[in-house]
């Protein structure tokens, strides 16, 4: 998600008056102790792999940091046991729209599975 984050981070600006934002952080997919992936500044950091849920929180933290996330995207981490990961099939990343308590959008498994062009379009038409 991290070449995603800046257009994210707009659908956060553009929308936060209609919408609420959650960013869950669920694990690091490329830590530089496991499989480590071509780096690609800005767009990359060096987390290691989460050993801890208080390691996990710093690693989202510095995402959120690095990424200047608007304070209006809220931030969680999935537990150690990755029962979110799992429940919701993410690996490592999916954007969902919730609406009126029922999924509006369900993105693809990310980074290559969903558009966020596609979001930004749902949100400025059913933002009521």
């Amino acid at each position: 998600m991290c070449k995603f984050l800046p257009n994210f981070r707009r659908l956060v600006e553009d929308f936060s008056d209609v919408a609420d934002f959650l960013l869950v952080y669920i694990d690091e997919a490329h830590p530089v102790d496991g499989w480590v992936a071509p780096p690609m500044k800005p767009y990359s950091f060096e987390v290691r792999k989460h050993r801890s849920l208080e390691e996990r929180m710093l690693a989202a933290r510095k995402l959120v940091d690095h990424f200047s996330l608007p304070p209006q995207c809220q931030l969680v981490a999935d537990c150690m046991d990755n029962n979110a990961n799992v429940a919701y099939g993410v690996s490592y990343e999916r954007v969902c729209i919730v609406q009126k308590k029922k999924i509006a959008y369900l993105g693809g498994k990310g980074p290559f599975f969903y558009n966020l062009k596609d979001v930004h379009l749902l949100g400025g038409i059913q933002h009521s």
